[in-house]
């Protein structure tokens, strides 16, 4: 309820601020929803940098005071997090069967949750503004970008984590991306926002007593940090032997019906028809294609689909849904959402079982059980995979997998490649949210983890965004969204460790740590700044 209340003190304190603030509100939510379009599918990390500058431009001129600073600014983000996250809207109604209205207020309490950690980050660089611990705009650059992706970090962490929309996915394609190997997507995030705050104040810097001079600080922090980007440009993996001929499959079985009891041999006969269109030596369904556990499928269904395997494929790496054990002993109830890598001999190669669930679909948080009542997706709470994540031998690499969203963990993966993983697979079921921009982000998700750690990543989706992406983030085969299709590929396993596949979130801390410390630093030879206009 708290997090339902927040927009409406947002906008009374706004509104307190006087007629200012209610003619700039409208173009702070603006270039929120502006912000939205700087992710996948329209991906620009010009538009992401421009909108933030310009916001951070509205809010120090019109809102300098600490609390509407902070109220201004989550109007802003929230208008990005709701943009962006609106495909939550089609699972909770078109296949949990909400009522509008309430998936509607409960996309606005989520988003706003979201939005207080960037808004947090906000108003701490307001207080050390006024207790004059920055003093500067390129001290004040460097501080809003470290507590911004100190902020992002948590996001990732608390209640186990929702990082979706941090702000460095928008930069799978531009410059500052060759940051994240040295310290991941946070690095990126830091950065991107850092450099909107020194074009923020360039104006103001320009029509200060000092005239250009005052300008010449940020421009040279932003030539300075560009120039630096390219030069950290390093390639810290090599190709690992011959490469892996793979097989991707997206059956495209509609979310509605996937889990009808009627139509699980129509499903399965469709993996099995799709195993027989290329040969390979890994195989890759998405995540829950075959809807019931190994040990209880058909003994002909079993029959048919292993000598699919042995005519056409290698290993298949197959999503399933798991009890305690895969051939004999507890198999129901069903336990963890997994994959198995069969033989065609029925051998069982190895079992993977979901680390990171997703709240609300794979567990029920705390308190929450009447909201997951209200949506009828017929999933339940399911029991954590054991740590570490194992990492599979496939045609003499290592490879590993991980489902769904848990790419959205860049330390989780991190440490699998640590373990010698030189090719990592995704399985996915992203058809809970039709054809919405949820498939391209997550499909720009996985491009940056293999950016941060240089390996390259398969993806097998039911819906989209199947695809397969080499270990610099580029992608180099990719099906269209809603058709069902296999994709063939030749992927090159890589060896090596970037300083991030080294040192996951210790290498973003101590990059933000140093910014923190050089805008101390800095601040102390910097005059004061001078007094904000505005509120």
């Amino acid at each position: 309820m708290r997090a339902l209340a927040l927009p409406a003190l947002i906008l009374m304190d706004l509104e307190r601020n006087g007629r200012s603030a209610l003619i700039f509100l409208p173009i702070l939510v603006a270039l929120g929803l502006l912000q939205a379009l700087s992710f996948a599918p329209w991906h620009s990390d010009i538009l992401q940098i421009g909108t933030l500058s310009l916001a951070l431009w509205v809010l120090r001129r019109r809102f300098a005071r600490e609390r509407a600073g902070f109220s201004a600014f989550a109007l802003f983000h929230l208008a990005t997090l709701i943009a962006g996250l609106s495909w939550l809207h089609i699972s909770m109604t078109r296949y949990g069967g909400m009522p509008q209205a309430l998936s509607g207020l409960a996309l606005i309490a989520f988003c706003t949750y979201l939005a207080s950690f960037g808004a947090l980050a906000y108003l701490l660089s307001l207080l050390a503004e006024r207790h004059q611990l920055i003093r500067g705009p390129v001290d004040r650059g460097l501080l809003l970008g470290a507590l911004w992706a100190l902020a992002e970090i948590l996001r990732g962490w608390v209640f186990t984590g929702f990082p979706w929309l941090s702000l460095g996915y928008a930069h799978t394609d531009g410059i500052l991306r060759h940051w994240a190997p040295w310290a991941g997507v946070y690095a990126v995030s830091a950065w991107a926002m850092c450099l909107a705050s020194w074009l923020a104040d360039l104006p103001g810097c320009l029509r200060s007593a000092r005239g250009p001079r005052a300008a010449l600080a940020p421009v040279v922090a932003v030539v300075a940090v560009l120039l630096v980007t390219q030069l950290i440009d390093v390639r810290w993996s090599r190709t690992l032997g011959p490469p892996i001929r793979s097989l991707l499959l997206q059956p495209n079985v509609d979310q509605g019906q996937k889990f009808l009891p009627e139509r699980l041999e129509r499903q399965h006969d469709r993996i099995i028809a799709m195993l027989g269109r290329s040969q390979s030596q890994l195989v890759v369904t998405p995540e829950t294609a075959w809807i019931m556990p190994w040990a209880l499928t058909p003994p002909a269904t079993r029959q048919r689909l292993l000598e699919a395997l042995e005519r056409h494929g290698g290993v298949l790496a197959l999503g399933v849904p798991l009890g305690r054990e895969v051939e004999t002993g507890a198999v129901l109830p069903i336990l963890s959402n997994s994959a198995i890598l069969l033989q065609a001999s029925g051998a069982v190669l190895g079992r993977y079982d979901k680390q990171h669930l997703v709240p609300f679909g794979e567990f029920v948080p705390w308190g929450f059980r009447w909201f997951v009542d209200l949506m009828h997706i017929p999933l339940g709470d399911f029991e954590r995979g054991p740590r570490p994540a194992p990492v599979f031998a496939v045609a003499g690499h290592g490879v590993a997998l991980n489902v769904c969203y848990e790419d959205l963990f860049p330390d989780e993966i991190a440490a699998q490649v640590r373990q010698g993983a030189g090719l990592i697979v995704n399985m996915s079921n992203l058809g809970w949210f039709g054809d919405s921009h949820a498939l391209a982000q997550h499909l720009q998700i996985g491009r940056m983890r293999s950016l941060e750690l240089q390996r390259p990543t398969l993806r097998a989706t039911n819906t989209g965004a199947t695809a397969a992406i080499d270990d610099q983030g580029r992608v180099s085969a990719y099906l269209p969204h809603l058709t069902e299709e296999v994709l063939q590929a030749e992927v090159h396993p890589t060896q090596g460790l970037t300083p991030y596949a080294r040192w996951d979130y210790r290498a973003s801390l101590a990059l933000l740590g140093a910014m923190v410390l050089l805008a101390l630093l800095w601040a102390r030879r910097t005059p004061r700044l001078a007094p904000a206009q505005g509120a």
